[in-house]
C-alpha cells in the first residue's frame, strides 16, 4: 500500500518550503517532493540575496501581505536562532519621466508607513555610494533591506521538519492525478497518496499543471557583483538597497554585506527561454548594460565583475502572482508565476497556500486569483 499523507507539496523550492512550514505549524505531517537538492541554482532562488521592502510600487495591494511576511520572517529568526533578514533601509529611485519612486511612496502613504521623500542631492549627502542626479526622485524606507536566500530556505526547511514535515530531495514527480476524493502522486522512486496537493513547481509549474494552460513564460536573468574601490561606502549600515527606474530599465542593488562585491542587476528585460535548453552560465559582456549604470550612478564601484549568476523568472502577463485553488478541484492549491518579485513574501505565501487546502472557506487576494486569466479554464 502506498504511503499516505494529508498534503503533498509538489516542488520544494522557495514557496514549497514555506508551505511546508505553515502546514507543520498546523500539525499537518505533509510530504514535500523536490526534484533537485533543496537549495539549488536551477530556478528562481539563486543569487544569494533578495530585496525586502514594504514600499510597493507595483501595487499597494501587496503591502498587507509583505507586512505579514515581515512578521513571519521575524518569527523564523526566533525559532531558528538564525539571522535571515538584514535591514539596511531602502531607496526607491526614479529618473525624470518615471514614476517608480512616487508609486512606492504612495503605497507607504496609503498604509501609513514611514517614508521620506528626498532630492538627489540629499541622497548623495547621506549615502556617498550614490551618484544620482539632482533631478531624480527618491523615497527612503527605513525598514527595507535584504533576505539571505540560503539561510532563509534552510531555516524554513529545518523548522518544517521539526514540526513533522517530510522533505524528500532528488525525487522528481513524474505524474499526479485526482483519484476519488484524493490524489495519486508518482515519483521516480515511489507512489504516494494524498488528501490535498499544493503545486509550487517554480518554472516547472506549467508542466505540472498542463491541464490549465497557464499563461507563464520563463525569462533568463543575470546578476552581477562589482568590485568596489571605496568599499567603506557600501557596508550594510551605509548603503541602503535600491531599485532605480530609468531608461536603462529597473536596476536594483545591494550593499556588500557578506558578498564579494556590490550586487547589481536589471529586473527589466531578459530572454525568454526553454527549460530544456536554457544556458545557465553567464557569458563575458552580458554585464555591459548594468556596468554602464553602475559607472554612471554609483560612486566608489568599478565596472569589474567579481562574480555573476543566472536565475529564472516565471512571468505572468500582468506580473502578479498566481496563488489560488485549482479551478476544478478545491483540494489543490497553486503557487506560481512569482515574476521575479516573490521571495520577500515567501512565508506569507506559504501560509496562504496552507490555508487554501486546510480551510474550505479560505480565499486568496483578488489580484492573485487564477480567474483573472481568460485562458484558464473554469468548470
Amino acid at each position: 500500500m502506498p504511503d499516505h499523507f494529508p498534503v503533498i507539496v509538489i516542488g520544494g523550492g522557495t514557496m514549497g518550503t514555506a508551505a511546508a512550514w505553515a502546514l507543520g505549524k498546523h500539525g499537518v505531517p505533509a510530504l514535500v517532493l523536490e526534484q533537485f537538492g533543496h537549495v539549488h541554482t536551477f530556478g528562481a532562488h539563486s543569487g544569494r540575496t533578495r530585496i525586502f521592502r514594504h514600499a510597493y510600487a507595483e501595487s499597494p495591494d501587496y503591502v498587507p501581505l509583505v507586512l505579514r511576511a515581515d512578521e513571519l520572517w521575524q518569527e523564523l529568526e526566533v525559532v531558528s536562532g538564525q539571522r535571515v533578514l538584514v535591514r539596511t533601509g531602502g531607496l526607491d529611485l526614479a529618473a525624470p519621466g518615471f514614476d517608480h519612486a512616487a508609486a512606492a511612496h504612495a503605497s507607504c502613504a496609503q498604509w501609513n508607513l514611514p517614508a521620506e521623500w528626498l532630492t538627489g542631492a540629499e541622497v548623495r549627502q547621506r549615502w556617498p555610494g550614490y551618484a544620482i542626479p539632482d533631478d531624480w526622485d527618491a523615497s527612503f524606507s527605513s525598514q527595507a533591506g535584504y533576505l539571505k536566500v540560503e539561510p532563509a530556505l534552510r531555516t524554513l526547511a529545518a523548522a518544517a521538519r521539526a514540526l513533522g514535515v517530510t522533505i524528500n530531495e532528488h525525487e522528481p514527480v513524474l505524474t499526479w492525478r485526482a483519484d476519488g476524493d484524493g490524489f495519486v502522486v508518482e515519483t521516480s522512486t515511489a507512489t504516494y497518496l494524498a488528501d490535498h496537493v499544493i503545486v509550487t513547481a517554480g518554472p516547472w509549474a506549467g508542466r505540472m499543471l498542463a491541464d490549465l494552460g497557464l499563461p507563464l513564460t520563463i525569462l533568463r536573468k543575470t546578476l552581477f557583483w562589482f568590485a568596489a574601490d571605496a568599499p567603506e561606502r557600501f557596508t550594510t549600515d551605509r548603503f541602503p538597497i535600491f531599485i532605480a527606474e530609468s531608461d536603462a530599465g529597473s536596476i536594483y542593488g545591494f550593499p556588500i554585506g557578506d558578498e564579494a562585491g556590490v550586487k547589481v542587476a536589471n529586473h527589466s528585460g531578459g530572454d525568454q527561454v526553454d527549460l530544456a535548453t536554457v544556458d545557465r552560465t553567464v557569458k563575458p559582456g552580458e554585464e555591459a548594460e548594468v556596468a554602464r549604470w553602475v559607472e554612471s550612478y554609483l560612486s566608489g564601484v568599478t565596472s569589474r565583475v567579481v562574480d555573476s549568476a543566472a536565475c529564472l523568472y516565471t512571468m505572468t502577463p500582468d506580473t502578479d502572482f498566481i496563488v489560488d485553488h485549482h479551478p476544478n478541484n478545491q483540494r489543490i492549491a497553486i503557487g506560481a508565476g512569482f515574476s521575479g518579485h516573490g521571495f520577500k513574501f515567501t512565508p506569507a505565501i506559504g501560509e496562504v497556500l496552507a490555508n487554501l487546502v486546510l480551510d474550505p472557506n479560505s480565499t486568496t487576494l483578488p489580484r492573485l486569483s487564477l480567474s483573472r486569466f481568460s485562458t484558464a479554464p473554469v468548470g
